[in-house]
């Protein structure tokens, strides 16, 4: 039994009649007294495709998408499934061959009633009808190769947050209701772009809370690099390290460092310019490196 059944069939759908809900069951009963597993799995398909469809959940689930001009043509399937938890409620894009497949994962308390369904679909779709879009220009890819797993973790939240706040702007302005309002999501904002000054951060979520045509490489650059590091000449306080890539405070006097020091750092980090900068921590480490001419190793 689909989730839109065990909704409407357990009767925690609101207005599902109790006439409806006897002759569902009824009908899935008679398919138990057919012998053949093959036709019995047949039988209990046509049930639910039929009752599928009596309930309204093909209009349900896919009425509104007109409303997203690109999906019917860029999509070769629009498949639907059961999402265990919030957590894991959403629409995913599959590319193989250059063929698109999207599922999208819902859960049972989402389908209790129109308007939250609603909301979630078209916040969804919105997704969808970016990743298709040309103009969006989206990348799965995130290839952040100087930054550790907590650091990339963090860059795919804030990148989450900066796009779910166009998506519900550009949704607020087409008179739907978005999957949050403009205070929740300017109070996250404001959470993970606390170190910024506050005219700042009402500019920046402003901007991107009535962007009409977002751009991926936009919402990619402020969610990986929101204190502009990439511009610095200097390391910043709070930035992260070249060598060990941990935030730090502490930086070391990298013009100061000893020949040995900078040698083993060399040898270590080919990449790696005294402009960048070194924590203390890890000039202290290679210090020793060079005194002793071994490897550090770096925990």
């Amino acid at each position: 039994m689909t989730p839109s059944e065990r909704s409407c069939a357990s009767g925690r759908r609101p207005g599902t009649p109790a006439l409806q809900i006897r002759r569902f069951h009824a009908d899935r009963e008679r398919c138990y007294a057919v012998t053949d597993p093959d036709e019995r799995n047949t039988a209990f398909f046509k049930v639910h495709f039929t009752w599928f469809r009596e309930w309204g959940w093909e209009e349900r689930l896919t009425g509104i998408l007109p409303e997203y001009p690109l999906l019917p043509g860029a999509l070769a399937l629009l498949a639907f499934r059961q999402a265990r938890s919030p957590g894991e409620e959403g629409a995913e894009l599959y590319v193989s061959d250059g063929v698109r497949r999207s599922m999208v994962a819902l859960r049972l308390q989402s389908m209790e009633r129109d308007g939250p369904l609603q909301r979630l679909l078209r916040h969804e779709f919105m997704h969808l009808h970016d990743m298709v879009d040309p103009a969006f220009a989206y990348s799965p890819q995130v290839r952040l190769p100087d930054y550790n797993s907590t650091q990339q973790r963090l860059v795919r939240e804030r990148y989450r947050l900066l796009w779910d706040i166009t998506i519900d702007g550009r949704l607020t302005r087409l008179g739907h209701e978005g999957m949050s309002g403009i205070e929740p999501h300017q109070s996250a904002f404001e959470r993970a772009f606390s170190f910024w000054p506050e005219d700042r951060r009402r500019e920046v979520f402003k901007n991107f809370w009535n962007q009409s045509a977002p751009k991926h490489e936009e919402l990619m650059r402020l969610a990986s690099d929101p204190r502009d590091r990439g511009h610095a000449q200097e390391p910043q306080p709070g930035g992260a390290c070249p060598l060990c890539h941990f935030p730090t405070f502490e930086w070391a006097n990298a013009a100061a460092l000893a020949p040995d020091t900078l040698d083993a750092l060399r040898h270590q980090f080919p990449q790696w310019s005294p402009a960048q900068g070194a924590c203390k921590r890890c000039a202290e480490i290679y210090e020793i490196a060079g005194k002793f001419e071994m490897p550090a190793t770096m925990v």
